[in-house]
């Protein structure tokens, strides 16, 4: 008889009981349960504090949170010894964020990672490149955060509050307008190139409105 979601299962190696698995369910069948509204949490190994609240996805060492059955994980087991729901070969051309992000459906539109910021500084380099894609891909708008330090925008128009100081990032050329209570506006149109220090060190101190013609994504040195 074929194994079902949530099966409890025991380790071939240790003989231990690893944790239910949601087996033989990809990603977008997980999340079709749940409503295009519902923001996706994904855990990463660097989890300290933030929502467990479903649908979750655990990435490798953030499996390592896992609580019960909750959520699906996925990863390639360099960083976790659990077993995982959605198996990843070592040798592979794209980590497992990226892997995670470019399975979600397009209908998903606020992701929202937690444990993915401060440990290897190329890491962090490339789980935003990972964001970076996620966001050219949405046909909608949506956004993708790194905890409450990094806000990732799809192209559109946006109204966001920040006290204190905050950067714009683009990991391509692209043209903003910014406006609203900030020290630095941008009021006509204005090209912001590829990692472009026109868009370091503002100051905020209220409702800040952008329009973006690219992902962009916004840096607090404050939390939002």
């Amino acid at each position: 008889m074929p194994r079902t979601v949530c099966e409890r299962m025991t380790d071939p190696v240790t003989g231990l009981a690893a944790l239910p698995q949601r087996l033989n369910m990809t990603i977008s069948e997980y999340l079709g349960s749940f409503s295009s509204d519902s923001p996706i949490n994904i855990i990463g190994p660097l989890y300290q504090s933030g929502p467990m609240d479903e649908p979750i996805l655990f990435i490798d060492g953030g499996t390592e949170y896992r609580i019960d059955h909750a959520g699906l994980s996925v990863g390639d087991g360099d960083s976790s010894t659990l077993r995982m729901d959605i198996p990843l070969s070592t040798d592979k051309a794209y980590s497992d964020l990226s892997y995670a992000l470019d399975s979600i459906p397009g209908h998903f539109t606020d992701v929202r990672l937690y444990g993915f910021l401060g440990g290897r500084r190329d890491h962090e380099y490339f789980n935003l490149g990972a964001a970076h894609r996620f966001l050219e891909n949405r046909n909608q708008p949506s956004t993708i955060r790194f905890e409450e330090r990094i806000m990732g925008y799809t192209p559109g128009t946006w109204l966001f509050h920040v006290e204190g100081l905050f950067s714009i990032l683009s990991l391509k050329e692209t043209w903003l307008i910014l406006q609203g209570k900030c020290r630095y506006p941008c009021r006509n149109r204005t090209r912001l190139r590829t990692l472009d220090s026109l868009g370091l060190s503002n100051v905020g101190h209220g409702e800040v409105r952008l329009q973006n013609e690219d992902p962009v994504f916004i840096i607090h040195e404050n939390n939002p």
